[in-house]
Parts: C-alpha cells; sequence; structure tokens
C-alpha cells in the first residue's frame, strides 16, 4: 500500500527534475556583435554578429556558432558547469588571448532559474600548442584572458 502511494509522488519528482534540467539545458541562446577575429576549436572565424546557442540536436554538450546570414560558422564540444549560486553577472564571453590570436574559452550564462552556468570550450590543437609552448617557454607568448560582457 505504501509502494503505491509513493509512486505518484517519485513520478512528480522525476519530471520536476526534468523540467528543471531542460529549462537550463536552453539558457544558452543570444546573438552578439563580436568586434575581432576569434578562434573556436581549430577554426578562425572573422569579426561579426554571431548567434551562439546549443545545439538543436540534441547534443547537450555541442555548441552552435551562426554567422549573421544563419550559416553555422563552427560546432565545437564543450563541457557545462552548473552553479548552484545566484548569477552574479549578466552573460559574457571569455577568450584566451596569445599576442593577437583570440580563443573562445568560456561563455558564462545565466539560466532561467537564476543560477551561473559556465560552458567550457574544447581546446583546439592551435591553442593546446600554444599552451604548451607559453608553460616551457617563458619568453613564448603568455595567454592573457578578454572579458566580452553582453549587455
Amino acid at each position: 500500500m505504501k509502494r503505491q502511494s509513493l509512486t505518484p509522488i517519485l513520478h512528480l519528482a522525476l519530471i520536476v527534475i526534468l523540467v528543471a534540467s531542460t529549462i537550463n539545458a536552453q539558457s544558452l541562446n543570444f546573438s552578439l556583435e563580436i568586434p575581432f577575429e576569434f578562434s573556436v576549436g581549430d577554426k578562425v572565424v572573422p569579426a561579426g554578429r554571431y548567434t551562439i546557442r546549443r545545439s538543436p540536436l540534441g547534443a547537450d554538450d555541442v555548441l552552435v556558432i551562426q554567422n549573421k546570414d544563419g550559416r553555422i560558422s563552427e560546432q565545437v564540444r564543450m563541457k557545462i558547469f552548473y552553479s548552484n549560486e545566484p548569477a552574479k553577472e549578466n552573460k559574457k564571453l571569455i577568450f584566451t588571448k596569445y599576442g593577437e590570436k583570440r580563443f573562445l574559452s568560456q561563455i558564462w550564462a545565466i539560466s532561467p532559474l537564476g543560477k551561473s552556468t559556465r560552458y567550457q570550450i574544447i581546446k583546439g590543437k592551435n591553442e593546446l600548442n600554444l599552451e604548451v609552448k607559453a608553460k616551457e617557454d617563458q619568453s613564448a607568448l603568455q595567454p592573457e584572458t578578454l572579458n566580452l560582457v553582453i549587455k
């Protein structure tokens, strides 16, 4: 008898968890102007207006970057880190810069639940090579961080 009375409660709890996860998963979808050339993975894309979103094909770990014409400029894999803390700032893109080369490395967004979510872009070969050189040789170009806050 107790088992039957717990079943609807467990189903409701599962539905609430799935809905919350879906809402959080859809929190990355916005357009912005990026004023400089940058790399995503191993592809260099020019300055311009882009839409950044998660893959609509159900691949939660894929980031899609489309140019202003709607063509996909790049698709890259990412790791997602959810925070239980309330978001303290607006959306932002973080680039790692080696000299004049900029690599999109992270995107911070606010979920519909008001929590901070960090999307870590998987590094491409070019960025990994520069990172190794910087660690091995202090006279090589050292990484800098560049934040682009989205208003």
